[in-house]
């Protein structure tokens, strides 16, 4: 492990100064002054602490917060936390990017760069890692490596999302219905009852939500990017004893939504244009998109006496997915995608022990397995007669095609690859996480995980056409197994150190400096060259572990009474990444190293009893030091651009004011302003797959009873601004880059009642 350390603490020391960073607060209200009292409490050390007693840059979103601004899905959340950016094309397919770095594989065999975590449970293979955020706890954004602390998958950070639990001794139940444009309803019911008086409970939550699709498809009249979700959860806590607890959370989620909208953006269908802001002419096929993920955990907690306490966390997770889309985002038939059938089954059993007898030395250590299968079944299908004629340049396909003077073969409309990968891969560590006090100001964190992993990779590839016709430009599609599966195992060995110092300068404000590194785990490969003498060619090959070292310092706490700062600035090495091909017949390929640097800062501010202000920046600069893909056959280099979905700049403003009315009633208003500066949506940066600055304003006003009864009226993107979650996808592998757009303008009324 190289940490180039000159260079970087070079690099750290320019970028240093006084930052701020976000964080939940509560306050309250004295006679004579207002103050801030309380944070949100984390476990991101397995250990509950103060937000501003960790050193390690994290946003933490608790309950009230996330209800006060319904934020239900992480796309809306990460427009508030500086250094993360979420892409949700689907609610399967989506991008996460901390600090640059982006998790965005759906493949099968890929390990992801974040981690997920639902209830300390890893869900992060990208198929199952978007959830419905409803009847939450609180979520954790961790960024920069994080593996000594999460284990496999964060790489550049860790998201942990905590349900609420059910409570054995209160009945509650609340109920929650919106109505917006776009014929959106929504209805969430919550009930906690004790089923036996503080010794059992049971909490069940359940959410349907229905909107009709933004944009018309101009083909068959459908209406694109809709939304149909059902999702529902439960909750059983037993108190075995006063110092034992059991809790089992079985959840379950289901999403229909009819298709995403990916429309070309160098050609235009019959009848329509290029722009992504308008309607779609595009095709539709089956099956069409389908999601559903189920899963249960049982977590076991003991208070062994006043120093060590243990847990036990089971889980079980399934996750099913099949959808088809038009790859070329035209009328035209010409790239048609189905994801058959893309399924996961998660086993893991994680057992830890937490050491605090309240004085200096603190620990908390533990061993985990984990066993992931995945399936995938795609069926891609190109249309030679349109290959052959030079689409999308020229649109009259080519029926007959000379091969000899005077010989002519007949073209085929479709050649049809189908392609099947499985994964199988058991992950075991061990990890620890030693925190001592140095002195009464000054703590040192230090931790260190180990994980060996096993993979085993499947495929098998056959290619046909639809019409019976041999194909003429494509005779072994994109790789050919002629139907025989082919394996391939490897082993790694991840081994993922952290170390951080943090020196309380008083009681409100503490400063940190840490340094970390984390590992995204390689994997074996599978591909075909052609047939020889009718027999497959399986080629062999491993990808690379993907390595990032950090450099981090910080600031987080009190400045005075009403302002709470939290600050980050860092630097990092980035080696051996790992990259999805523009050419899809080389498969992911290690493409060579990269750096960053960049400065988070914000700010909570308690102006007046009645308000509230928040500020927060990021800045981010980001380059491939050496980058080199293969682009039509050819070897492109793209060393000095930027990564990809990675703004330099990106700007948060929010306000929250409520005032007391008479008879229990409180008014109040909240709004938050997101910006983001031009950033480019592929490694080539083209101008013209790049989105130019644009922001986002949300608005919410409304009254509350103290009973809980609340109205509101809401506007999301009030502005009503055009921007693109992305620009390329599979149609760029074949000249045909398309656009997914984001959300336009939605409002509506949200009620809410509760007992």
């Amino acid at each position: 492990m190289s940490f180039r350390l000159v260079s970087s603490a070079s690099r750290l020391i320019l970028m240093c100064g006084v930052s701020l960073l976000a964080a939940e607060q509560a306050f309250a209200q004295s006679a004579n002054q207002v103050s801030i009292v309380d944070e949100v409490l984390v476990t991101a050390q397995k250990r509950e602490q103060r937000l501003s007693d960790v050193p390690i840059s994290i946003v933490a979103f608790g309950a009230e917060a996330l209800d006060r601004e319904n934020l239900t899905d992480f796309e809306r959340l990460s427009l508030r936390t500086p250094g993360f950016f979420v892409q949700q094309q689907t609610d399967s397919s989506a991008s996460f990017v901390m600090r640059g770095v982006e998790a965005a594989s759906a493949g099968a065999a890929s390990e992801p760069g974040i981690s997920f975590f639902l209830n300390d449970v890893d869900t992060s293979r990208s198929r199952g890692a978007l959830k419905e955020l409803f009847d939450i706890e609180r979520v954790e954004i961790a960024k920069g490596p994080q593996g000594a602390l999460y284990g496999r998958g964060s790489q550049t950070g860790a998201i942990a999302v905590y349900t609420k639990r059910a409570n054995t001794s209160e009945t509650f139940w609340s109920l929650e219905g919106q109505a917006g444009n776009y014929n959106l309803y929504s209805v969430t019911g919550v009930v906690n009852v004790p089923v036996v008086k503080d010794e059992l409970g049971l909490r069940v939550a359940v959410r349907r939500r229905d909107r009709d699709g933004y944009a018309r498809n101009l083909v068959d009249g459908r209406m694109l990017n809709d939304d149909d979700l059902w999702a529902a959860r439960a909750s059983l806590r037993w108190q075995a004893a006063p110092n034992a607890t059991i809790d089992l959370i079985v959840d379950h989620q289901a999403d229909a939504d009819t298709a995403a909208m990916t429309k070309a953006i160098n050609i235009a269908s019959p009848g329509g244009d290029r722009s992504p802001f308008s309607d779609a002419a595009q095709n539709y096929y089956d099956p069409p998109q389908s999601r559903k993920q189920t899963g249960a955990t049982l977590i076991g907690e003991w208070t062994l006496n006043d120093a060590w306490s243990a847990r036990s966390i089971s889980a079980w997770r399934k996750v099913d997915f099949a959808e088809s889309w038009d790859i070329d985002g035209t009328s035209y038939e010409f790239a048609i995608g189905k994801n058959l059938a893309d399924d996961q089954k998660i086993l893991s059993q994680e057992f830890r022990l937490n050491y605090d007898d309240g004085g200096r030395f603190r620990t908390a250590f533990g061993a985990s397995y984990y066993n992931d299968k995945t399936f995938n079944l795609v069926d891609l299908t190109l249309n030679e007669q349109l290959l052959l004629a030079g689409f999308p340049r020229v649109t009259t396909p080519v029926t007959q095609f000379q091969v000899a003077p005077g010989v002519f073969r007949p073209v085929t409309k479709g050649v049809n690859n189908l392609n099947s990968t499985r994964n199988d891969r058991d992950s075991w560590s061990a990890y620890g996480n030693i925190s001592y006090d140095l002195a009464s100001r000054l703590t040192l964190d230090v931790g260190l995980r180990y994980t060996h992993d096993k993979a085993t990779v499947s495929n098998w590839s056959k290619v046909s056409t639809i019409d019976g016709v041999a194909p003429i430009a494509l005779p072994n599609g994109l790789g050919n197994s002629l139907g025989q599966e082919f394996s391939n195992t490897g082993t790694y060995d991840l081994i993922q150190p952290r170390a951080s110092v943090m020196w309380k300068l008083n009681d409100g404000l503490n400063v940190y400096a840490g340094v970390s590194r984390g590992l995204r785990s390689g994997y074996p490969q599978v591909t075909f060259n052609a047939p020889v003498s009718g027999s497959p060619r399986p080629v062999f090959s491993e990808l690379k572990t993907e390595e990032i070292v950090n450099y981090e310092i910080g600031a987080k706490g009190m400045l005075g009474r009403n302002l709470y700062i939290e600050a980050a600035a860092f630097t990092y090495d980035y080696s051996n990444f790992q990259t999805r091909a523009i050419d899809l017949t080389v498969g992911t390929v290690n493409a060579g190293k990269a750096s960053a640097y960049g400065l988070e800062t914000s700010a909570t501010w308690r102006v007046s009893p009645d308000l509230k202000l928040t500020a927060a920046h990021a800045f981010l600069h980001s380059q491939y030091d050496e980058f080199y893909e293969v682009v039509g056959g050819v070897l492109t280099d793209r060393s000095g651009n930027v990564f990809r979905m990675a703004p330099k700049h990106t700007v948060s403003l929010g306000a929250d004011w409520r005032k007391a009315v008479a008879n229990d009633w409180e008014m109040f208003a909240n709004t938050n302003y997101a910006w983001r500066s031009k950033f480019y949506m592929n490694n080539d940066n083209l101008e013209t797959e790049m989105q130019k600055a644009f922001g986002l304003l949300d608005l919410r006003l409304g009254v509350e009873r103290s009973d809980g009864l609340r109205i509101e009226l809401y506007g999301e993107n009030l502005l009503d601004q055009n921007w693109v979650r992305d620009v390329g996808n599979g149609g760029k592998s074949f000249n045909v880059p398309t656009a997914i757009r984001a959300n336009p303008r939605f409002f509506g009324v949200r009620f809410r009642i509760q007992g």
